[in-house]
């Protein structure tokens, strides 16, 4: 992509080292290409898959949980009107976005459907969310339906234009109105053609389309690059390299035994092989024949042969040469350089292959520092398709009655957004050692650096509130069995070392 452009008027290569002052010029221009390749890198390769399968799971783990979050200041609630919205729209989320009736096509939950958008995302640079009601805007079900954004192109394969670009359509403020979608035949094969939906579609009860987009470097950028794009040609070489160094094992391993005979005589192969003569293949066999009688005289490596050469030949075993004489640390720091050179921030190498420094304190700051890069990752993520999926799911709770919200109903889209704040609780990082980790966490809440709710979040990926009224269920639950009576004699009890020193 980069060091040349694409020209719109017609289909060439412009300039070596010329970058347009619009960068969808050149975005776009080679788009299909490298979602092509970084497809083929995440299928084939296993560092592509490594590099992919480490945002995901560190980005969502298992999906991101909502923490709702109305503004109680704005929205004139008292402390136990927030609570009770809290506890019905949370509860309220969990058991329908839980359940595969969210989907489009009922195969995932919201969750699972997480997953998928993200890995799109990162894959194609962008995926298209589908936001819409069965049949109804009060009376039915919200459902949503996710696409690659490979799907998103112009029809035809037409040439972009200000007004189309990338298969997205604009008004003349240059804002987003709609997408062209690309259709297959009947055989599921590419026809080329593409349909064209409203971002926004007045005339039905509600539905929305929106792009997601993670790595954007413009304000202006249309789609998203692909997050391999920057170390493709490395993650192919390196694959290379690879198989090269394989197939030298292999060639090594073969063990061939080379005798030079003073008489002037054919040469034989004489395996060492005892059941040779009892090959069922007649064309094996008669090939073990011929060579036994002379007829054939060739030369090639095999596992326990010894070959006798005519009079004044020579045999020099072919050795391969490698750039590396330590092929583990070439791998590592080809590793290093491609993890570091990804989309999205980069990746530490130690989280692509889990293998940490023996240093606490170094292994600790990577993983900080990559935590950061993740969190910024989860937010533009959540931000875009988290949020919107919350907001539609809370509202038709609302109206059917089964979320109290007071003032939601008649209040202006200020109001809205205020009761239906959110925050998105992901994956908990990696804790090297808990105990330090618990320690450090004590020392901040007792300094009134942080909350309890802040730790339990950071620590576990948990909801606080959840948390608490665990406790408490769980504290009632051993009062009432006697649990707790016994744990507290145990503790009471001086220790072995206590009496003696009592002695």
């Amino acid at each position: 992509m980069g060091g040349s452009v694409y020209n719109t008027t017609k289909r060439s290569h412009v300039g070596p080292s010329y970058y347009a002052l619009d960068i969808n010029q050149f975005v776009t221009a080679f788009l299909q290409s490298l979602q092509n390749r970084n497809l083929k890198a995440v299928s084939e390769t296993a560092i592509g898959s490594m590099i992919i399968n480490t945002f995901t799971s560190f980005t969502l783990g298992e999906g991101l949980e909502p923490q709702s979050s109305p503004e109680t200041q704005a929205l004139g609630w008292t402390e136990e009107q927030r609570s009770t919205f809290i506890s019905q729209a949370e509860s309220f989320f969990r058991r329908y976005a839980g359940s595969k009736r969210i989907d489009h096509y009922g195969k995932l939950n919201f969750y699972q459907l997480q997953n998928i958008a993200l890995r799109n995302c990162l894959v194609d640079g962008d995926a298209l969310l589908h936001r819409s009601f069965r049949n109804g805007y009060h009376n039915y079900e919200p459902y949503i339906q996710v696409l690659s954004g490979r799907w998103v192109r112009n029809p035809y394969g037409e040439i972009d234009t200000k007004e189309k670009i990338g298969g997205v359509s604009f008004d003349r403020a240059g804002r987003e109105i709609g997408y062209w979608i690309a259709e297959t035949a009947n055989d599921l094969v590419d026809n080329f053609t593409s349909h064209y939906v409203l971002k926004y579609n007045p005339k039905s009860s509600f539905e929305e389309f929106n792009l997601i987009r993670l790595d954007l470097h413009e304000a202006n950028q249309v789609r998203g690059i692909p997050v391999l794009s920057p170390v493709l040609e490395d993650i192919f070489d390196l694959e290379t390299f690879k198989a090269a160094y394989k197939q030298k094992a292999a060639t090594q391993a073969l063990f061939t035994g080379i005798i030079t005979s003073e008489k002037d005589a054919p040469a034989p192969v004489v395996s060492t092989i005892e059941n040779l003569r009892n090959l069922s293949s007649p064309s094996e066999a008669e090939m073990i024949a011929k060579a036994q009688s002379g007829q054939v005289n060739d030369i090639s490596l095999g596992s326990g042969n010894i070959i006798q050469l005519n009079p004044g030949e020579k045999w020099d075993m072919a050795e391969s040469k490698v750039p590396a004489t330590d092929f583990e640390k070439f791998v590592e720091s080809e590793l290093t350089h491609i993890a570091s050179g990804v989309g999205n921030g980069g990746l530490a190498y130690e989280m692509v292959l889990q293998k940490y420094n023996d240093n606490y304190s170094a292994s600790r700051a990577t993983i900080a520092g990559q935590e950061k890069k993740f969190k910024n990752l989860r937010s533009v993520f959540s931000t875009q398709f988290c949020d919107p999926i919350w907001e539609q799911v809370i509202d038709w709770g609302i109206r059917k009655g089964y979320i109290e919200a007071p003032g939601y109903i008649d209040g202006d889209w200020m109001f809205r957004k205020s009761v239906l704040a959110c925050t998105w609780i992901g994956p908990s990082p990696i804790n090297i050692d808990p105990k330090k980790e618990v320690e450090a966490h004590i020392m901040a809440i007792n300094a009134g650096l942080e909350t309890k709710e802040d730790a339990v979040r950071e620590m576990f990926g948990k909801d606080y509130e959840e948390t608490v009224e665990r406790r408490v269920h769980e504290q009632e639950l051993e009062r009432s069995s006697g649990l707790e009576d016994s744990a507290e004699e145990t503790n009471t009890q001086p220790s072995e070392q206590e009496e003696n020193s009592n002695e």
